[in-house]
């Protein structure tokens, strides 16, 4: 894997989100974020994951990020 390609975290975090891994997915959005801070589906998708682990400030927080974006 490309290690400087986002889209590449994203979907891969979305996979281990998927199999039930939310703390790799998180790294992985993490890192799609670290790489393109205005990858608002990052945030998005990281938010839904803090807020299945009952993190409902983190969770919050992203959604923020998105709304901040300008994407609803």
């Amino acid at each position: 894997m490309n290690p400087n390609y986002t889209y590449a975290y994203w979907y891969r975090g979305y996979a281990y989100y998927e199999l039930g891994q939310y703390q790799r997915a998180i790294q992985d959005y993490d890192k799609a974020i670290q790489l393109d801070p205005n990858y608002a589906v990052a945030y998005e998708r990281r938010g839904n994951v803090y807020n299945g682990l009952g993190q409902a400030s983190n969770a919050q927080q992203d959604w923020g990020k998105v709304r901040s974006l300008g994407i609803e």
